[in-house]
């Protein structure tokens, strides 16, 4: 069974550029990751949620996205220019700590999410990165999603930069810049998340990735 490393051991610098709808910074404060529930009335997906980045001084309820920390390989993701899954799991271990993998991003290459619901009041996402290449890289992240008009769209999230050391981004505002998504019963729909690198010499590898479904819940 993995060790898993305190957060004191280190804070990693993370470098933002063109920001567009979040920054990016990883904080780090003691504790070990604590498990959290919500009312189901209160989660429009249904799914089960926890809260994994309390030990970050944050305790929303998040769940876990499909096949978001890569243990099923590829399976649902979308990749091109490279991408694939690898072994080297975040070293948090927040997830379980019997995991092992993680997705590798070289420069020029991308990869979308397995679809995933979200309810459609200000929902935010988080994960652990890390770029072990150029601190001149970052990397884009968008989200995907269906027009109330059937139209296959997307809407810039963020552009994320990394140290060498894995750390988790603060929430992603998801549909800040989304127009046009449908008004579904219950206030839910689903989306995706692509992650494409940027500039020369980037290796970056995304772990773990959690959904709060219904962010202030």
């Amino acid at each position: 069974m993995r060790s898993i490393r305190s957060p004191l051991l280190g804070r990693a610098r993370f470098l933002v550029t063109g920001c567009v709808g979040i920054c990016v910074f990883a904080g780090a404060v003691a504790g070990p990751a604590a498990a959290g529930s919500l009312d189901p009335v209160l989660d429009p997906c249904g799914q089960t949620l926890s809260q994994p980045f309390l030990p970050w001084v944050d305790p929303a309820n998040y769940a876990y996205a499909p096949n978001g920390g890569l243990e099923g390989g590829l399976a649902g993701w979308a990749s091109s220019g490279g991408a694939t899954a690898v072994g080297g799991n975040e070293t948090y271990a927040v997830h379980d700590p019997g995991d092992g993998y993680s997705l590798s991003l070289p420069p020029g290459s991308s990869a979308t999410t397995p679809s995933f619901c979200i309810g459609t009041l200000s929902p935010t996402a988080r994960l652990f990165v890390r770029n072990s290449g150029s601190m001149l890289s970052r990397l884009r992240v968008e989200v995907r999603y269906t027009t109330a008009l059937g139209i296959q769209s997307s809407a810039p999230v963020g552009v994320l930069g990394a140290s060498a050391s894995w750390q988790p981004t603060l929430p992603l505002p998801l549909l800040a810049n989304a127009i046009g998504l449908p008004l579904l019963t219950g206030g839910s729909t689903q989306i995706a998340l692509r992650f494409t690198t940027q500039g020369l010499g980037g290796s970056w590898q995304l772990d773990d990735l959690y959904v709060d479904p219904y962010k202030g819940t």
